[in-house]
């Protein structure tokens, strides 16, 4: 198959939704699609022999239809667009018709095309109507996706490392990526050799005790160890004892999967260093744009509608599979929509709703959890709701405190404060904390396990976490907001520099979308930026002008927050633009002398306005 792969000079790609569903079929195309990314060596020939969808990078690639068509046709159409593929153009078969009246004799009359002898053609009017399927059955935000799973590019890979005699798996990574996912469906596609697998959570007791029993008694088929992070010391030990005799036996009825949190891996290492060539590792990423993009897709497919923006549903998701499903679940049942439509329907995205529906839905499970973690500090203490928020930055889901402390040197005493006192015997007292957040004592880590846990603490502003707990915000630093278009990046380098000691001594939190991480919620954090400063400095350009984002969504709530609560507006000159026109922003006072911009004027004279600006927003 690789030297298939690498070596052929075209593939052909038969899609169907047998197809997509395919093992092999994903990473078949995607291999010919990366060995010729721009399409220029037409390497990659997508064939659609039933009326399915086009995944990903496929969608942009034209393809030959060869549904609803005559067998006679069907072949026709065929020799002629691979004819065209291979000469690198589409050449008429026959000479354009002489504009003048045609001469006996003039013309050949053509060949009468034979059918092609080979499998049954499809009929022409063949009910290829998609089953009904119910909402639930398509977007599923718990549990095991079935219609809407997506084949991501390690698939093909541990499905075959599964079949490997007396090799352990290790799947670790941040929860809400699919790893259980990807076990389900490596283990349906090959049912026959595998059986149905079992799987072992570390967090149940009982499963706990089975763990315990199987690294002594031994077991047959594949096992799952799910949460393994939650295992004493004594057990992983344990664990990887018993890894190192299933691969030194090269049992073939036997298999473990270890499923962890980032690092587990080097937790097992660390306890037996020789365990490292007796396992395979695989680390799921954040969904890609395409992947999540695929999802959406076969979901339409499946219900027989049509979102209006897909895009946006991608962007909310922030990488998580498990997001995805539940936003498109929203979309759709605010559409109405239980079934599979008779007909094409079209589903208004309105993802602000969907967000605060999921959150909303989230809040009753978690509100509860955010009191109980809140109140394991002081009354007074606000240390807890800042881990969470620190938590919820974090794209793993795992906050490692010492490198939070040195991010935050001014919480680092109150961190420490907090677990010599015990939180950890806290977190492992309370049943409803401890199935959501475990405190890893030996590495210093605090973990979420649940992925809607992060997303939900994502969506909500720390005011509403300290309100919800019951505390009160402590006096905070004077917020500054900075407003840029990003081709004016240089300067907003340039401004930070001159900030920078003022934002050092605690004086000023300075905010710019710089600060925004991947998996953050970017509109949320924006949102809590605008709502929090009190001042906002305005680097002015043509481009700052002509952004449609910065138009219409951050300078109206900057000028709202100005004229109703006195949030100070400070615009900077940096290049031509067409500002003295604009009254919504002219009517504030610049630093810039006699109006000349910041591109205008020598290095010294742009850094003393910089100066300027940072002595003006100066709390006094």
């Amino acid at each position: 198959m690789q030297a298939g792969i690498t070596e052929a000079r075209q593939t052909i790609a038969l899609l169907s939704h047998a197809y997509l569903r395919s093992v092999y079929g994903q990473a078949e195309w995607q291999a010919a699609a990366r060995a010729d990314p721009l399409g220029l060596a037409r390497k990659l020939i997508p064939i659609r022999i039933e009326d399915c969808p086009r995944p990903g990078l496929l969608g942009q690639i034209v393809s030959i239809d060869m549904f609803g068509v005559t067998a006679t046709a069907a072949s026709r159409l065929l020799q002629e667009h691979i004819r065209y593929a291979i000469s690198g153009r589409a050449k008429p078969t026959a000479e354009p018709q002489f504009p003048f009246p045609q001469m006996p004799g003039d013309a050949t009359p053509p060949v009468k095309p034979q059918d092609p002898v080979g499998p049954v053609f499809p009929p022409l009017h063949a009910d290829r109507r998609p089953p009904v399927r119910e909402v639930g059955e398509v977007f599923q935000p718990t549990g095991t996706p079935e219609v809407t799973f997506v084949q991501q590019q390690h698939f093909l890979p541990f499905k075959m490392t599964l079949r490997q005699p007396g090799l352990s798996i290790v799947l670790e990574g941040p929860s809400g990526l699919g790893k259980t996912s990807l076990l389900m469906h490596a283990m349906e596609q090959d049912k026959a050799r595998f059986g149905e697998p079992t799987v072992y959570s570390a967090r149940v007791p009982r499963d706990v005790e089975k763990i315990d029993k199987l690294v002594i008694d031994g077991h047959d088929g594949v096992i799952a160890i799910d949460d393994h992070h939650r295992l004493s010391i004594e057990q992983q030990g344990r664990v990887v004892d018993y890894l190192k005799r299933l691969a030194d036996s090269g049992a073939r009825s036997r298999k473990i999967v270890v499923v962890g949190i980032p690092e587990t891996t080097r937790s097992l290492v660390k306890i037996s260093p020789d365990i490292a060539n007796r396992i395979r590792i695989f680390r799921p990423k954040a969904a890609s744009e395409n992947e999540l993009l695929a999802l959406v897709e076969l979901g339409e497919k499946a219900l027989n509608i049509q979102f209006e923006d897909k895009l946006s549903i991608v962007r909310a998701s922030s990488g998580s599979l498990i997001i995805a499903q539940a936003l498109c679940w929203h979309l759709v049942t605010m559409a109405r929509i239980e079934e599979t439509a008779r007909s094409l329907k079209t589903v208004r995205t309105d993802i602000r709703s969907a967000l605060e529906l999921v959150s909303e839905e989230l809040r009753i499970k978690y509100h509860e959890l955010v009191e109980e973690f809140a109140a394991l500090d002081d009354s007074d203490e606000t240390i807890c709701i800042e881990l969470l928020i620190g938590l919820a930055k974090n794209a793993d889901g795992v906050l490692y405190l010492d490198e939070y402390r040195k991010q935050n040197p001014k919480l680092s005493r109150a961190v420490d404060r907090l677990f010599m006192q015990g939180i950890g015997a806290g977190l492992a007292g309370n049943p409803l904390i401890s199935g959501n957040l475990f405190y890893d004592v030996q590495r210093r880590r605090l973990i979420a396990d649940d992925p809607q846990f992060i997303f939900y603490i994502r969506q909500l502003k720390r005011e509403r976490l300290l309100r919800g707990a019951g505390k009160r915000s402590p006096t905070s630093r004077r917020k500054v907001f900075i407003c840029y278009s990003h081709q004016d990046e240089f300067w907003l380098n340039r401004l930070l520099v001159h900030l920078s000691p003022l934002e050092r001594d605690g004086r000023l939190d300075v905010w710019s979308d710089k600060r925004i991480r991947i998996g953050d919620a970017w509109r949320s954090e924006i949102d809590m930026a605008f709502d929090s400063a009190a001042s906002a400095i305005l680097l002015i350009s043509a481009d700052f002008l002509a952004s449609s984002f910065i138009r219409d969504v951050e300078l109206p709530k900057l000028l709202a927050a100005a004229d109703n609560r006195g949030c100070r507006i400070v615009p900077i000159l940096v290049a031509a633009s067409a500002f003295h026109q604009t009254p919504a922003i002219a009517r504030f006072q610049h630093p810039n002398p006699r109006s000349r911009i910041l591109a205008a004027v020598t290095r010294e004279e742009a850094e003393q306005v910089l100066a300027e600006v940072a002595r003006l927003i100066e709390p006094q």
